[in-house]
């Protein structure tokens, strides 16, 4: 019998991140990627800091895109995109779409180097995200969505592609704007989890997707089991307990912090901690201006705070004099709010009476060596997991120079993804024909933990087709 569906994983199986997902109905004629990401920890492993590739056949050869020979796929890639500067083509695509299941780089990232006739589908607000991280990101050969041909849904839209219909229902995650996928195939109806987790903030979107699959009959459950085989009870909530614990019996003058900037809820976290203990709460102005991005195209009463505007307690330090539009912007913006006095200089933070907690996406030495020698720090390390689309696994080399330092260093995370028994709790009751595992470093861990179940799984090869009838 010939196959109706055939699911083709060109990332993502046997590592977390880097998911491109192949989906080609052949009944319904519509062949699209689900996510089209970069696994960064493999990345960070072949490039430097502000290094990049030269080429789409230099990322093809280290494994790091799909490769057109393999999948059968002519102009998949935009070779233009290699000039930075976007220069339009007219070469046609056998690919119909690509979506998007959230705004993490390791599922969207390869989106850079796409032939601009191919339609991304995404969300609203995970549009604005990657709009965002591409006007505040130096523009580079990995940086380069301009003339992307975007269509946009919310929860509540169904997508239609040549007869194919694909549900996106949201879901919580450690960034705004994730959603899963419900694809109604010409073999049975496929759900595709994305990223998610049911201890966040807004697990009651998880519950919506789980109440939403339950409408249909799964045959095939593509699930994400970053945390399949280890896990641990933990929650937002409870990062926010342990740093008002810490900040109870606070001996230090400041605290330098680190996590992922992406993670709205860890940067709300932080400021209501500051500002509750009366710190001020330093970034740098690029994640100023990017948070400011994310107050001005909200789609969440959550995302208005903090705010970046209105926040006196948030101080901001300028890097020199104005080189990029984005620096004018937050500059322009702030000065206009009479606000001008909350930019800070470089050499201002020696000057610092007040305490405070620094947040930088790096932690530079020189920066560090400039505080006040009179005052006592800490380091906390925040990012959720080893997964983060911006995860550079510097955190013991930091805190081997802050030990020179007489700095310590503590680690208060909760992880974006779900916990085992969530997970296997969300398996059962989904209760799909076949579950197929992805993000994982332990896909065979899921044949164990079903094994007395009527689930069938299956373990996805890198390029080799499987087949849905």
């Amino acid at each position: 019998m010939e196959s109706k569906v055939d699911l083709t994983f060109c990332g993502g199986i046997n590592e977390v991140g880097g998911n491109a997902l192949l989906l080609e109905d052949h009944i319904h004629n519509v062949k699209l990627f689900i996510d089209f990401g970069i696994n960064i920890k493999s990345y960070n492993n072949h490039y430097e800091y502000l290094q990049f590739p030269k080429s789409v056949e230099e990322l093809i050869r280290l494994g790091l895109l799909p490769d057109e020979a393999e999948i059968g796929f002519l102009n998949l890639y935009q070779r233009e995109s290699v000039k930075i500067k976007y220069n339009p083509s007219n070469a046609s695509s056998k690919l119909d779409a690509i979506i998007i299941s959230h705004p993490h780089r390791d599922h969207f990232l390869a989106l850079s180097f796409i032939n601009r006739n191919i339609p991304v589908y995404a969300g609203e607000f995970t549009q604005k995200i990657i709009s965002a991280y591409y006007k505040c990101t130096k523009r580079s050969i990995i940086n380069n969505f301009e003339g992307i041909k975007w269509k946009l849904f919310r929860t509540g839209d169904i997508i239609h592609i040549n007869g194919l219909e694909i549900i996106p229902c949201h879901v919580d995650h450690s960034i705004p704007a994730s959603y899963g996928f419900i694809i109604k195939t010409s073999a049975g109806n496929c759900v595709y989890t994305g990223d998610f987790r049911m201890h966040g903030p807004l697990s009651w979107m998880s519950y919506d997707f789980v109440k939403k699959i339950k409408e249909y009959k799964v045959n095939t459950l593509i699930c994400e089991g970053t945390h399949v085989n280890q896990g641990h009870f933990e929650s937002e909530k409870k990062v926010k307990r342990n740093l008002k614990q810490l900040f109870k019996q606070m001996p230090y003058d400041y605290a330098l912090v680190k996590y992922d900037r992406l993670n709205w809820d860890r940067f709300r976290t932080y400021s209501v901690i500051a500002k509750m203990n009366d710190f001020n709460y330093i970034i740098s102005e690029k994640d100023a201006y990017f948070y400011y991005l994310m107050n001005k195209d909200k789609i969440y009463e959550s995302m208005r705070h903090p705010n970046i505007l209105n926040d006196d307690h948030i101080l901001i330090i300028t890097n020199g004099d104005v080189r990029f539009k984005w620096q004018e912007t937050i500059r322009t913006k702030l000065y206009k709010e009479g606000k001008g006095n909350r930019l800070l200089k470089t050499k201002d933070i020696s000057n610092l009476n007040k305490k405070f907690l620094l947040y930088l996406t790096r932690l530079p030495i020189k920066l560090i060596e400039k505080l006040n020698k009179k005052f006592k720090g800490v380091f906390i390390s925040s990012y959720l997991d080893p997964y983060t689309e911006e995860y550079v696994d510097d955190n013991h080399s930091i805190s081997r120079k802050l030990m020179q330092l007489g700095i310590p260093s503590y680690q208060i995370h909760a992880s974006g993804h779900i916990m085992p028994h969530d997970l296997y709790k969300f398996i059962i009751n989904v209760n799909p024909t076949t579950l197929i595992p992805i993000h994982t470093e332990y896909p065979h861990f899921f044949e164990s933990l079903l094994e007395n179940s009527e689930i069938k799984v299956l373990i996805p090869e890198k390029y080799r087709k499987i087949q849905l009838n």
